[in-house]
């Protein structure tokens, strides 16, 4: 089952705005009992993969024998109601966080602009999305983040096709909320 993230805002101002929305997960893709032993051994095999169309990152672990057939993770933004200007990337947590930061005040928060587009293979797997997105006075949007997983990229690609659709997303929080 996906998680799922929403919320819905509305412009009180009386100018039109552009506002920076950006997410941020870091990725396991492992047993719990692996990632807590080993947490660094355990991130070196996950890879990672940026889509522009649809606006998604993927990504699975290399595997570690011919038998091994790994789980695909999805995690995207959609926006529903407004204009995105721009979407950026990020799939490197050092290059998101900064050189002697913390997740508690990272550079990618303080430092407006695109993220760097980091995918592949690094050191400290993460998946951030950021959308600049222009609100008109009392314009209203709905912004969607969807985390899940899959047994195959083709199956991860479904699910992110059927959570770009703003009815099915509504569906799916509706039922989250029961």
């Amino acid at each position: 089952a996906p998680s799922t993230c929403g919320s819905t805002g509305r412009s009180r101002s009386r100018t039109r705005r552009t506002i920076e929305i950006t997410s941020y997960a870091e990725v396991v893709l492992a047993p719990a009992i692996s990632d807590t032993l080993h947490p660094s051994f355990s991130k070196l095999f996950v890879q990672t993969e940026v889509l522009e169309q649809p606006p998604v990152i993927l990504a699975t672990r290399r595997p570690r024998s011919a038998e091994e057939q790994p789980p695909w993770m999805f995690h995207l933004m959609a926006v529903h109601g407004a204009d995105s200007l721009d979407v950026s990337y990020e799939t490197d947590r050092s290059a998101f966080i900064g050189r002697g930061r913390t997740v508690a005040a990272p550079r990618a928060m303080t430092e407006a602009g695109r993220l760097s587009g980091s995918e592949g293979s690094v050191l400290d797997p993460i998946v951030a999305i950021r959308h600049r997105v222009t609100l008109d006075p009392q314009q209203t949007a709905t912004i969607d983040i969807v985390s899940g997983m899959a047994d195959t990229r083709e199956a991860a690609l479904v699910l992110v096709g059927k959570y770009q659709d703003r009815r099915l997303a509504d569906r799916v929080f509706d039922l989250a909320w029961t």
